[in-house]
Formats: C-alpha cells, sequence, structure tokens
C-alpha cells in the first residue's frame, strides 16, 4: 500500500512543476536577460552586425523573415553554440556561455519573441529542446 502512495505522490508532485518551454514563442528568456545580451553585443557584435542588428559590409543581418526562416528548423542550441564558436568574427570564442545566452536573448528579443519569467539557460541538453518557430 505504502508504494502506490508513493508514486501517486510522486505523480502529483510531478504534475505540479511547470512544463519546461518547447519553443521561443513560449518565452524563453527574461528582460534582464535581454538587456544584458544588448550590452555584450553593443561591445563585441555591433561593429559587423550594427548596432540595430541590420547588418553592415562585412556581417549580414540578424534580423527579418529571411534571418528568422533560416532558423525555423533548427534549435536553440544551434544558435547558441553558432555564436558561442564563431562570433565575433575577429575573435570567435570569447564570449562566456552565459554572454552567449544573453546574446541569444537580446537576439530573441529583437525578433519579437516574448520575454518570460525565466532566463535563457546555457545548458545544451536544455537548449536542445527548444525550437526556433517564426513569430506570429
Amino acid at each position: 500500500m505504502l508504494a502506490l502512495w508513493t508514486v501517486a505522490a510522486v505523480s502529483a508532485l510531478n504534475a505540479q512543476e511547470p512544463k519546461a518551454p518547447q519553443s521561443v514563442l513560449e518565452g524563453v528568456y527574461t528582460e534582464e536577460q535581454a538587456k544584458r545580451g544588448e550590452t555584450v553585443f553593443a561591445e563585441t557584435c555591433a561593429n559587423c552586425h550594427g548596432a540595430n542588428l541590420a547588418g553592415g559590409e562585412m556581417a549580414p543581418a540578424l534580423v527579418g523573415p529571411d534571418f528568422i526562416a533560416g532558423w525555423k528548423t533548427m534549435t536553440l542550441n544551434d544558435l547558441f553554440e553558432r555564436v558561442r564558436l564563431d562570433m565575433p568574427q575577429d575573435n570567435p570564442g570569447i564570449l562566456t556561455p552565459q554572454q552567449t545566452a544573453d546574446v541569444v536573448s537580446f537576439m530573441l528579443s529583437a525578433w519579437k519573441y516574448p520575454a518570460g519569467k525565466t532566463e535563457l539557460p546555457k545548458e545544451h541538453d536544455v537548449l536542445k529542446t527548444i525550437k526556433i518557430e517564426t513569430p506570429k
């Protein structure tokens, strides 16, 4: 009998845990995190991509339907790794995982995805579960 109660109690507790976001449409970053990301972006990315993410002579725009369409079949881990490993182009790999998560949050904010109540994580196993979808 005790084993049944334990299973029921565990099931009840699990039902109360908030479901992890599965899409960028579900608010996967906070406004505060996006503001930190904007600062990091201004210091390390804006020289090439422009302060408004519209691109420049040496780098493409990071906003607009064409840019988002290129990512819509991928996960946030794909974007996170691209930023972490390849950017900035003149000194790739200098961003910490936290700075990378903050910059990605700033990009999501610029793309008009909603902010949420928890920060975008920097753990790959979680980022792999969050899909990039076209904003509605």
